[in-house]
């Protein structure tokens, strides 16, 4: 024990300093804007604070280290990671996470991503009027009937799209089909003129109200795409980035002994479900109705309210992939009645050594317009060691 704490010495006093200081929340890093503009590539419920990235990447990594995210949403992590030149893998089982994660972090050009566009024009014209598809989903919804929320042809637009990117496996899916892809998931809903939606909410599809306008879907995308990429494109890369889909266990048999360091959010015990908060947008990424009945056992973050030992999984996959010595750092959420950081801390404990550990109130989060942000009362941060 006394050798392991002697190793991660210059580590531990990094930690104490980052939790005394907590250097986000200084100006200009706690603007709500602050960071590469590829983080906001989609709007995404639950996605980590960049700035946040940005210091856990800064100061606990070095150049050309191996980064792993086993839970990565939508990519803030790697692409701080590589945006900073280390480079990293974002894994996650969400489909939606998996499509703006590789579009963010997988270099890609302007000629492919513009093939892609006229690709995907032309199947939208040929398909777009096909009666039997655009009544499909007549009935589905979870805030409001999804053909409620859009001009009709719009509404047509939108399925004949949907079905050019379904006909493909995920994994088959390029980066530029991502970026791509991407775009047309942020444009989806929102309260904004860049939204084909009527008006609702950017993060949360909350019933629509107002006219019914036609948008083109195109149009939009195009729109989005030029918006995002109008000054450079992965001219400020300087690692390189990997999207990987699926669960975090599959990790085992992929990488072993392979990362510097994992750094990762792993879902909050008091969270909201993230598949009805993004119920929409996981539509569009390929989820069928049925596919929400079942979700809440197939994703961490049902599982560990029912058995929080789940995580001994998750420690075992990190203690194999992991270098000798490497390290994690979680960024968890603590409740009234769940101090997560200690119960993760416990868990861990047969294969890492707790370093540091420190909790941030969040009294004053920024909640976007959004009442209900669920039961956390602090941000924590689990600072551990391989053993």
């Amino acid at each position: 024990m006394q050798e392991l704490l002697c190793k991660s010495e210059n580590f531990e006093d990094s930690a104490k300093d980052f939790i005394n200081n907590f250097p986000y929340q200084e100006e200009p890093y706690c603007s709500r804007n602050w960071g590469h503009r590829w983080h906001s590539f989609c709007s995404y419920h639950g996605k980590l604070k960049p700035a946040i990235a940005h210091f856990l990447i800064k100061n606990f990594t070095n150049e050309n280290d191996t980064i792993l995210d086993p839970l990565g949403g939508v990519g803030t992590i790697a692409l701080e990671a590589v945006l900073q030149g280390r480079n990293a893998v974002s894994n996650d089982l969400s489909e939606l996470a998996y499509i703006i994660s590789k579009a963010k972090i997988e270099k890609t050009s302007y000629e492919n991503i513009f093939r892609v566009v006229e690709d995907l024009s032309e199947y939208i014209e040929r398909n777009k009027n096909n009666e039997f598809d655009n009544h499909l989903y007549d009935e589905f919804g979870l805030n409001g009937k999804i053909p409620e929320y859009f001009e009709k042809n719009t509404y047509a637009e939108i399925l004949s799209a949907r079905k050019y990117f379904k006909n493909k496996t995920m994994q088959e899916l390029s980066s530029a089909e991502c970026v791509v892809f991407a775009s047309l998931l942020h444009v989806l809903h929102g309260n904004r003129p860049y939204a084909l939606s009527r008006n609702s909410h950017p993060l949360t599809p909350y019933a629509p109200t107002g006219n019914f306008v036609y948008k083109n879907v195109i149009e939009h995308i195009i729109d989005k795409i030029n918006l995002t990429y109008k000054n450079n494109f992965f001219d400020e890369y300087r690692g390189i980035g990997k999207s990987v889909l699926g669960d975090y266990t599959q990790l085992n048999d992929i990488y072993n002994s392979y990362f510097d360091a994992i750094i990762t959010s792993p879902p909050f015990l008091s969270s909201l479900k993230f598949y009805s908060q993004n119920w929409m947008r996981l539509w569009l990424a390929g989820w069928e109705p049925e596919d929400y009945t079942n979700a809440n056992m197939r994703f961490l973050e049902g599982q560990q309210k029912k058995d929080i030992n789940i995580y001994d999984k998750f420690f075992k996959m990190a203690y194999n992939v992991l270098k000798p010595n490497g390290k994690i750092i979680l960024h968890l959420g603590k409740t009234e009645k769940y101090d997560m950081a200690d119960l993760l801390s416990s868990i861990a404990q047969k294969y890492f050594v707790e370093v540091c550990r420190g909790d941030e109130s969040v009294k004053n989060i920024e909640k976007h317009g959004i009442k209900d942000k669920g039961g956390t009362t602090h941000h924590q941060y689990l600072f551990l060691i391989k053993r």
